[in-house]
Parts: structure tokens; C-alpha cells; sequence
């Protein structure tokens, strides 16, 4: 028996302004859906009764509202210019759905939730310091998983402030999400 796990990731991004993510304002931000199938060889993995997908969402909102600020290291809580993906939120949608996978024992024993990466694109582009702030109790696999990605994102286009290239910090949710696999 074949199971699949399927993948889904909304994008939106996020400057960290100090505001709480959960803030109603979140919700006006611009969202780009991408959507991307793997199969697996689930035989001795997949419970015989009901198999289960796994997907996997992200929002990154904009929020520009939050005063620009640069704290002690240097870095800014956002930018005139954000930083940029190669290629757009697009291509970060496509980089994700490559690499990084539902972990199967996370799907088998039901395990959900989000992991809020935090991370700073430098002066150069360079992806540096992601840390999970949130979705610890989702289990190390998840969390690990989620930070190796961030983690070997190639070089981005760095932030702009005043036309000079910065370090700026943004915040991407991940939601790993599970439903029945016939839906």
C-alpha cells in the first residue's frame, strides 16, 4: 500500500515589529498561495484505516505601520525595501515545498501547529541566526526540519533603508496541518 503526503505553503512576509502576531492586522497582509505534492512509500508507516495527509502553510504578513528601528546589533525591525527571495515569494514557495517535508512519524501520530521562524537577512543577503520562537512542543523533528531549511536558503536581496543595503530580521509561520488523505 502507497500513502502520499501532500504539502501545501502560504507565503506572506512578515518584519518583526515588536507587534504580536496574532494582531487583527495581520490579516490585511498579501498572501501568496503555492501548492506541491510528494509521494512517499508509506507502506509499513500508514495506518491501514485512514490515510493522512500532512500540509504545511505559511503567512508572512506586512505590517507598515511599525516605526523602523535598528537595535543594538544593527539589525532592523523592518525595512523601506524588505529583503526578497530570489525571485519573489514565488520562488521561496517553490524553494520550501522542495525541501521541506511532513515528517512521517509526525503525520502517524497526528502531531500539528506552528513554527515561528525568526531570522535575520544581512547586509549581503546572507540568511543568518534562524531560531524557532514558537512550535517547540510540535517535537524536535519538526522544528529541526523547518530550521535546515531556513537555514540553507541561498542568498536573498537584502533590505533597503534610506538606499543603503541593512540587516533586517523577518518572521515566517510555518503550520504543519493534517487532514484525511481523500480529501
Amino acid at each position: 500500500m502507497h500513502g502520499s503526503v501532500i504539502m501545501s505553503i502560504i507565503f506572506g512576509m512578515m518584519a518583526c515589529n515588536g507587534s504580536d502576531s496574532s494582531d487583527k492586522t495581520a490579516n490585511d497582509s498579501l498572501t501568496t498561495t503555492a501548492t506541491a505534492a510528494k509521494a512517499t512509500d508509506s507502506a509499513t508507516r500508514v495506518k491501514a484505516t485512514k490515510k493522512k495527509k500532512g500540509q504545511m502553510s505559511v503567512a508572512m504578513p506586512m505590517s507598515d505601520s511599525a516605526k523602523i528601528v535598528k537595535d543594538v546589533h544593527g539589525v532592523y525591525n523592518r525595512a523601506e525595501k524588505a529583503p526578497e527571495f530570489p525571485g519573489g515569494e514565488a520562488a521561496l514557495s517553490t524553494y520550501i515545498n522542495k525541501n521541506l517535508t511532513y515528517p512521517q512519524a509526525a503525520i502517524d501520530n497526528g502531531t500539528s501547529g506552528t513554527v515561528r521562524v525568526t531570522f535575520v537577512v544581512d547586509e549581503d543577503g546572507k540568511v543568518i541566526n534562524p531560531q524557532a520562537i514558537d512550535g517547540k512542543n510540535l517535537g524536535d523533528d519538526i522544528v529541526n526540519q523547518t530550521l535546515k531549511v531556513f537555514s540553507n536558503m541561498p542568498m536573498w536581496t537584502p533590505g533597503m533603508v534610506h538606499n543603503k543595503k541593512v540587516k533586517a530580521r523577518l518572521e515566517v509561520p510555518v503550520t504543519f496541518q493534517l487532514a484525511d488523505a481523500d480529501q
